[in-house]
């Protein structure tokens, strides 16, 4: 996620970041394109958040299948 209290402004409505990177290149990206930017990561954030759930979930109902064929083969369901 973008952290915008490290971003200097420079312009109205521009903010600078710098790169990570041994260039020292400059990218100018508007306040509106950082608030997408920071949305969409948090949107990613979800995405992964559920995968992970939906991995667990599927884990714990693999481990139950057996149990519960046993029990339909035996008649007690």
């Amino acid at each position: 996620m973008i952290n915008l209290s490290r971003l200097k402004g420079t312009t109205e409505g521009y903010l600078k970041k710098p790169r990570q990177n041994s260039r020292g290149f400059v990218i100018t990206l508007s306040l509106e394109h950082l608030r997408i930017v920071a949305y969409l990561d948090d949107l990613q954030a979800k995405v992964d958040s559920l995968k992970r759930l939906q991995a667990e979930t599927a884990a714990k109902l693999a481990a139950m299948l057996p149990s519960v064929l046993d029990r339909a083969f035996k008649g007690e369901l």
